[in-house]
């Protein structure tokens, strides 16, 4: 008996030192606890304790691996917890605190998307058209795909950066074209002209581009300019074929 109880106790005091490893006081926490347990909250979803783990882990050990990639982990926890803004600050000080970092590539991909999600409300995502919002987060959520795309052109979030990247160029040339149409429609006809050949050289291969060399001939013929609306009519038929093969914009 006394030979069973012998490794019976060894077991019970290992036992206890690991409660006491998992039960560490939170004031004797070092980089490596803190990290590792903001990492089980991000694992479980629990957004909010990952949050303040993981900004208590930068406040007090601000250098190091761990300070570090929780820089990262803390973006992808706040664009998970609906905070885009924070997400975009959180990765913009991550890129100029370590621009060599090997996952620069997924920072500036999250960023985007941060970027991307920004003002856009429940209402403004299903109940108004997009090109009729203030263009300018659309506009910045464009040029952080194409920091993106132009660094790292093969990276594997390429492809999904691209695909934003085409409808988002698609929401800048329809705003566009409903400028041009709002001067049109108050007989503005040289500055509508301008706006609709502004959308055919600034969004080439827009969906909208068919619309726009429609107006344009129309600004043309209200102007008395007989020969470009000529020529605007000829570029039209040429590309209202081809029309279908556009990029659409959901």
């Amino acid at each position: 008996m006394k030979k069973l109880i012998k490794p019976l106790l060894l077991i019970f005091l290992f036992s206890l030192q690991g409660c006491s490893l998992i039960d560490k006081p939170k004031d004797e926490w070092d980089a490596k606890d803190y990290y590792e347990r903001a990492a089980e909250a991000k694992e479980s979803q629990n957004w909010s304790l990952a949050i303040q783990l993981y900004e208590e882990l930068k406040a007090y050990y601000p250098y190091g691996e761990y300070a570090e990639q929780a820089y990262l982990d803390l973006a992808y926890v706040y664009y998970r917890f609906d905070e885009p803004e924070s997400t975009k600050r959180e990765l913009e000080d991550f890129l100029r605190l370590y621009p060599k970092h090997k996952h620069i590539a997924y920072a500036l991909y999250l960023r985007a998307l941060a970027v991307d999600s920004i003002n856009k409300s429940w209402t403004d995502k299903w109940l108004t058209d997009p090109a009729t919002r203030d263009m300018k987060s659309t506009q910045e959520a464009y040029n952080a795909y194409l920091i993106l795309l132009n660094e790292f052109p093969n990276s594997r979030y390429s492809d999904k950066a691209r695909q934003r990247l085409m409808i988002l160029n698609n929401r800048l040339a329809r705003n566009e074209l409903k400028v041009a149409q709002f001067y049109y429609k108050h007989h503005a006809y040289l500055a509508a002209a301008n706006r609709a050949k502004a959308v055919l050289e600034n969004f080439p291969k827009a969906i909208v581009n068919v619309e726009s060399l429609a107006l344009l001939k129309q600004s043309y013929e209200k102007l008395g300019m007989i020969e470009n609306a000529r020529n605007a009519e000829k570029v039209y038929q040429l590309n209202a074929a081809d029309s279908d093969n556009m990029i659409q914009t959901p």
